[in-house]
């Protein structure tokens, strides 16, 4: 597997690696603030769940930038005050998917977790190359790598960029139903949570 450090190359070089090789339909390891994330384009994720012997009855998440959650997922009122509130940052919100996300990738769910992250180099690949199917870069089941060093999944790049800034997976809430469900907690509290969503309920 190719790596770049990002401190060596630079932002640009980077991403112009990367871009290449997600354009191309191959697998790219980035680096996001929570842990290091297996990403691809929309429509070559079922790569990923080869890769990370992921079982297919399990929905990938999506990251994606500011501009481009509506190609994603419908946001009602609370998503979206969550939104401005968390993203970019540790906050994955489970949504109704749109018709434009593969159905291997919703395993057939019709919903998706989406997820803004907070990392520059993450961020700007999103805004440059659209939506993309990322998790966690181990095999499924296993321990999140939070550096480059403890990935345990192949991919045609990976992106060094260092430490994750939190080294905790992100927190997991579903808003698809009239309850908030907190599927996985993390570095956002469900108290932060609920006091956003006072002001919309």
């Amino acid at each position: 597997m190719r790596v770049l450090k990002l401190s060596e190359v630079g932002l640009e070089e980077a991403l112009r690696e990367a871009k290449e090789v997600l354009e191309r339909g191959g697998l790219v390891i980035v680096p996001t603030e929570t842990v290091y994330g297996i990403a691809s384009k929309l429509e070559h994720a079922w790569k990923i769940y080869e890769i990370k012997k992921r079982p297919k009855s399990k929905p990938l998440p999506v990251q994606a930038s500011l501009e481009d959650l509506e190609k994603v997922a419908y946001l009602d009122e609370r998503a979206k005050a969550l939104a401005k509130r968390f993203w970019p940052g540790p906050l994955t919100m489970v949504l109704k998917a749109k018709p434009t996300v593969p159905e291997f990738v919703t395993a057939g769910t019709g919903k998706v977790g989406l997820r803004v992250p907070a990392h520059p180099f993450t961020l700007r690949l999103l805004k440059e190359v659209g939506p993309l199917a990322v998790t966690s870069a181990n095999i499924s089941g296993g321990r999140s790598p939070k550096r480059i060093e403890e990935v345990t999944v192949e991919a045609d790049l990976a992106i060094d960029a260092g430490p994750c800034e939190l080294g905790q997976a992100s927190t997991v809430i579903d808003l698809t139903g009239k309850e908030i469900k907190v599927l996985r907690e993390g570095p956002i509290s469900l108290k932060e949570i609920l006091l956003v969503l006072k002001s919309v309920l």
